[in-house]
């Protein structure tokens, strides 16, 4: 006789969903997505360390930078040197030489004014691309700024400067600059337009500090002339080659935001961020975006689904109680039926559970005019030791709860 327990009449095939399943095969549509994710960050990273320098670099190739004209000026055998702070720049004028260096000043941070002071007293000529009012109070002081206008191509040069009459008709506009007094015989300016202001400007002899050093100061407040973008147009390549190249060596200061000599206010958060890092944000977010859109809960109608097998209330009952009488555990099915005999009686008298036993005694024998021992023995008795004793308590049990309802 096989030991194989019998398989009861009627029951249901083993489904699909029970029998054992193999190992799950890993999902690649995720991890497809997050190696593309990281594909295309490493390309934008690359990307941006390989090109974007910034505004009028003059080793970048962007529409915004300036490496058209740095190439050009040196060709021409120009020294072009590329300096991100104050001592750098510093050193390079003193390499060249006296009078033989020209700083460009590309406003990518603002300068203080000991940073100006030293410019001015380094006896270079300086170039300022839209220079702030600061700027033009320490180094020209003779000249204002004036209005800043959109760009104006085809602007005629107004003035007898080589260098501008040689570029004819260039891109005007931009940040203007205006004399502070009617006349000012060392001050030249060129693309004036009809209302006043003009975006060229050449002082030369400085009033403050860069008087004593003799260098002289040239105003373009139209970056177009510079930019790649702009420079092949009208006049601009000749007027930014002969503005820029009118030394031997050309220092090109592009100032640090991040140089501690600039300014002792705090940089903001934006100063310290890298380029770079703000397109992987935006790519990572895109892409958690996209992965919440296909991966996420999708809320719909609510579906009834059929359980696969009902269990009656009776049957439970029934097998739990099989269960009790093949361990043979008494005294364990008396303390359930006492409990729960418990419980339903203080439920019932209005004896909160924290009472305890005792009060449950107590209000039962009130109510139903039992003695509490009578009660107490039976709600707290030992447990009996046969089945036909088990089977008379809980008869008992049901017949405390009876008198209980009927009082």
């Amino acid at each position: 006789m096989s030991s194989a327990a019998p398989v009861a009449a009627g029951a249901p095939p083993e489904s699909a969903g029970d029998r054992p399943r193999g190992p799950r095969r890993p999902r690649r549509g995720p991890v497809a997505l997050a190696l593309l994710a990281v594909l295309v960050l490493v390309a934008l990273v690359v990307g941006s360390r390989g090109t974007g320098r910034g505004v009028l670099d003059p080793t970048s190739p962007e529409p915004d930078g300036a490496r058209a004209v740095a190439q050009v000026l040196g060709d021409l055998g120009v020294d072009v040197t590329r300096t991100t702070s104050t001592a750098a720049t510093l050193d390079a004028v003193r390499a060249a030489g006296p009078g033989g260096a020209a700083v460009l000043v590309v406003p990518t941070a603002p300068l203080g004014t000991a940073q100006l002071e030293d410019l001015a007293a380094s006896g270079a000529d300086l170039l300022l691309v839209q220079p702030t009012a600061d700027d033009l109070a320490v180094l020209a002081p003779s000249l204002r700024l004036g209005e800043d206008v959109e760009a104006a191509s085809a602007v005629p040069p107004q003035c007898d400067l080589p260098a501008a009459t040689a570029a004819g008709p260039a891109t005007g506009g931009g940040a203007l600059v205006e004399l502070r007094d009617d006349e000012d015989p060392d001050v030249t300016l060129c693309y004036g337009l009809p209302f006043g202001g003009a975006p060229y400007a050449v002082v030369d002899a400085p009033g403050g500090a860069g008087e004593a050093a003799g260098g002289r100061v040239v105003v373009l407040g139209q970056p177009d002339v510079l930019r790649n973008e702009a420079v092949a147009d009208e006049g601009n390549a000749a007027l930014a080659l002969s503005t820029l190249g009118a030394r031997d060596a050309l220092v090109w200061y592009l100032p640090d935001p991040l140089d501690p000599a600039l300014s002792d206010e705090p940089l903001p958060l934006s100063a310290l961020v890298p380029p770079g890092l703000v397109r992987a944000a935006q790519v990572l977010g895109v892409a958690a975006l996209l992965l919440l859109l296909w991966r996420g809960r999708r809320l719909g109608r609510l579906v009834p689904e059929r359980l696969p097998v009902v269990v009656r209330a009776s049957e439970a009952v029934e097998g739990r109680g099989r269960l009790y009488r093949a361990s043979g555990d008494r005294a364990h099915a008396a303390a359930v039926l006492r409990s729960a005999c418990l419980g339903r009686l203080a439920g019932r008298l209005g004896v909160p559970p924290s009472a305890g036993a005792p009060a449950v005694v107590a209000a039962t024998a009130a109510a139903t005019g039992r003695p509490a021992a009578e009660v107490d023995a039976l709600l707290r008795s030992p447990a009996p030791g046969d089945d036909e004793g088990l089977v008379r308590l809980a008869d008992a049990l049901d017949a405390l709860e009876r008198e209980v309802r009927r009082s």
